[in-house]
């Protein structure tokens, strides 16, 4: 049972129902890979923990703190699957901490594999050994607070050194070469975590965040199964950039035929190819206070997949545009790349701060904003801003019209910098001859432009 789609209500801060919809896997690189992107505290952890919720063995008990308030002091979530049918997980009563299936959940069990963010355990454990499928039985319950240790993942530990050939074949793609590891009992009748470098040995007490992380990560992995769902919330806590690219194109591999569902905040793991075909991208963000969630539709992946391949600007989609997924709001679009540069630096040649960031690279032209702006409203950004040179009138009058929410401005030269000789004729902009300073003529109406910007996004 592969997961459709989800509604949420009432957990945590999803005062309203939200319904996300997830990527089926269908052989190709990514495809089951569906993305939960935003800035912090808006309610990705919150989609996991309803996955968690509704497909676990038993129904869980949830605290007052994860019941919200406007939505009734009760909780509502109800997944579908491929083949429409339905799993409901609702409170037994407002108010009321205990909850209870509306339908039977066996498809689910030992299928959903969730991976919290806080990924640790005691350095020191008793002997045990847990597969997969009782593992995912007997240890999914919600845990009381989610900063809570994985003490069964030594039961984990002792499967994997039994599989070691298969685990390690896994760990290989993130770190080569792989670590020597193993398993080994203390003087006190404990068991720890033990790794060897040449002469130099330690335990899994001094063991650095990241290989701990990693660990859990490719155990999740390792085992599973084709039509198997593995959840993981932010698999880049404590990884270098290098593992962390290493890691998104192994999930992406493992996503040919399983469902990933992948909460972050790193743009290392928002790979916009694998749209193509059939990952998604959702974006969490707060809407008057409570959880929304905002998912690209297919045009708009049609024209990210067009952007990617347009070679005349390789970066208009690289890492510094995909950092705007995780932005609470207050985006501004500007045109290319002369633009993202000369306005930084006549920002600071006017001693002035903006309250907002610059999309990426640019846009690559005036005639692809719309697109641009298109994708954040979808995306349930507020407030965005877009600057044009003042030859493109007409596209500005189009943008407002469309976008009545946000606001578009020409400066009042023809370009941010001035091009002395291009495509045979002289470009005169905001700066001079050497690009260094405002041109006197037009220094106070660009002075008002960005306070009338810094107004609008505060």
């Amino acid at each position: 049972m592969m997961i459709k789609d989800i509604e949420i209500k009432g957990l945590r801060g999803f005062a309203t129902t939200q319904k996300v919809s997830f990527a089926k896997p269908n052989g190709q690189l990514g495809s089951g890979l569906s993305l939960f992107v935003g800035s912090n505290n808006a309610g990705k952890s919150t989609v996991l923990e309803a996955i968690t919720a509704v497909t676990q063995h038993t129904p869980p008990s949830l605290s007052t703190g994860r019941r919200n308030i406007e939505a009734g002091d009760e909780v509502y979530i109800k997944v579908t699957n491929f083949e429409d049918n339905t799993l409901e997980l609702k409170s037994e009563m407002a108010g009321s901490s205990e909850t209870v299936f509306l339908q039977e959940n066996t498809n689910m069990n030992g299928k959903v594999f969730v991976l919290n963010s806080r990924r640790a355990f005691n350095p020191f454990f008793s002997k045990s050994n847990n597969n997969r499928e009782n593992y995912l039985r007997h240890h999914t319950n919600l845990p009381n607070q989610r900063l809570n240790s994985k003490e069964e993942f030594s039961s984990r530990l002792f499967h994997a050194n039994q599989n070691r050939e298969k685990f390690n074949q896994l760990l290989k793609e993130i770190i080569n070469p792989v670590p020597n590891w193993t398993i080994d009992l203390s003087d006190n009748s404990l068991y720890f975590l033990k790794f060897s470098k040449g002469t130099i040995k330690h335990s899994s007490e001094g063991l650095g965040e990241g290989l701990i992380s990693l660990f859990f990560i490719i155990d999740a992995l390792y085992d599973s199964n084709a039509e198997d769902i593995i959840v993981i919330d932010e698999p880049e806590l404590s990884l270098h950039p290098t593992y962390q690219k290493r890691l998104s194109r192994l999930l992406a591999n493992m996503a040919k035929d399983r469902q990933i569902i992948v909460a972050t905040h790193s743009p290392y793991f928002v790979n916009l190819e694998y749209l193509a075909n059939g990952a998604t991208i959702s974006r969490v963000h707060l809407e008057n206070g409570h959880s929304t969630v905002s998912q690209l539709s297919d045009q708009h992946n049609k024209f990210i997949l067009g952007a990617l391949r347009d070679y005349r600007n390789p970066h208009m989609l690289g890492i510094n545009a995909r950092e705007v997924f995780f932005l609470e709001d207050n985006v501004i679009l500007v045109e290319g790349q002369d633009d993202i540069i000369f306005y930084s630096k006549i920002l600071e040649k006017l001693e002035l701060a903006i309250n907002g960031e610059f999309f990426g690279w640019g846009t690559g032209g005036a005639a692809k904003m719309e697109k641009f702006a298109g994708i954040l409203q979808e995306l349930g950004f507020k407030k965005v801003i877009g600057i044009l040179d003042n030859d493109k009138p007409e596209e500005r009058k189009k943008l407002e019209t469309d976008f009545p929410n946000y606001e578009f401005y020409c400066i009042p030269a023809k370009d941010v910098r001035t091009k002395p000789e291009y495509k045979q004729e002289r470009v005169e902009g905001l700066l001079d001859d050497t690009n260094k300073e405002i041109r006197a003529e037009y220094k106070t109406e660009t002075v008002e432009m960005f306070k009338k910007i810094n107004q609008y996004f505060n």
